[in-house]
């Protein structure tokens, strides 16, 4: 038999909140949320971003930027040395000098110490300014001049708006989709199923290369073994970008995915372990094909291969 919890007058109980119910985590404006995961956007791991409460306790960061700070100061968080033990250390550097920094003290120290009312807004700042470098010649100039000085009538007319596209459906035999699925740039859909080491693939590998490139991510891990599932398959290719999926666990309803992905006009990236034989209809999809041998590569490769065809930039952050 338990025993009674004390209460005090007002019925609550005498238990104080803990550190361990992270009641007590400071705000800060480089942390997000992103399907149920909390990411530090300034981290300076490749491969890591994913931090807990107890990491977001002993950070510095949030007491750095509460006060101002010289423009030049660019902040980062160490977490790679310190992975499961909610530690971290703060990476700090002049962007003017282009110099790591140990100490704040030595900004107060430096000529070139402009101080900012706010340290998070020049730092998203610079991360969203580019320069742009054109040399303007009187060719050039001539030749804008005549575009601008042509009749309406000369200029090549567009379409207004792009013809409507829908698949036939090939669940149902009036071919008619029962689902709505929206178009959503950025989301990438990944055809993974869940065991241990697909789940590793995806947590260390594929979920860092896509938040790298800041795309949303939505994960069908289920098998894809009844219409039910191709179906809802079908709808997030439709609503996707890009898609990525294994030939290492290859079935003849992922072969089938993988051209309603070519039909529907989406990026594709397939997964295949270097030590894994070909499957069939592999040379077809050849110029999809990711082949790796270890996780650090899928990250680079994937990067590589949906970098160009993302229009913002690369950059955790704001």
């Amino acid at each position: 038999m338990t025993e009674p919890e004390d209460h005090d007058a007002s019925g609550s109980s005498h238990d104080e909140p803990t550190e361990e119910t992270f009641l007590s985590v400071p705000p800060c404006p480089f942390r997000r949320v992103s399907f149920g995961s909390a990411y530090c956007t300034i981290s300076t791991d490749a491969y890591f971003a994913e931090v807990d409460p107890l990491t977001c306790l002993n950070c510095e960061v949030p007491d750095i930027i509460s006060k101002p700070r010289c423009r030049f100061l660019s902040l980062g968080t160490e977490l790679r040395p310190f992975r499961g033990e909610g530690k971290l250390v703060t990476a700090m550097a002049c962007r003017e000098l282009g110099i790591r920094i140990y100490n704040l003290n030595v900004c107060s120290q430096c000529s070139l110490y402009s101080e900012a009312p706010s340290i998070v807004d020049e730092i998203r700042y610079a991360r969203e300014k580019a320069e742009i470098k054109l040399q303007v010649t009187d060719e050039l100039v001539k030749e804008v001049a005549g575009i601008i000085r042509k009749e309406p009538e000369d200029m090549p007319v567009a379409d207004v708006e792009e013809p409507p596209f829908r698949i036939y459906c090939w669940r149902f035999s009036d071919g008619h989709c029962r689902k709505a699925p929206v178009y959503t740039r950025g989301k990438t859909t990944v055809l993974l199923r869940r065991d241990p080491r697909n789940d590793e693939v995806f947590a260390r590998a594929i979920l860092p290369a896509l938040k790298d490139l800041r795309l949303s991510v939505y994960r069908l891990g289920d098998e894809m073994d009844d219409a039910e599932q191709l179906c809802r398959a079908c709808e997030n290719i439709q609503e996707s970008e890009f898609v990525i999926a294994s030939l290492d666990d290859w079935s003849s309803n992922i072969i089938f995915l993988l051209g309603l992905v070519h039909g529907v006009g989406r990026r594709l990236a397939v997964l295949k372990r270097d030590n894994v034989a070909a499957v069939p209809l592999t040379e077809i999809i050849a110029h999809n094909i990711v082949e790796y041998s270890a996780l650090p590569e899928i990250i680079f490769l994937l990067k590589h291969r949906f970098s160009p065809l993302v229009k913002h930039t690369q950059e955790r952050g704001g």
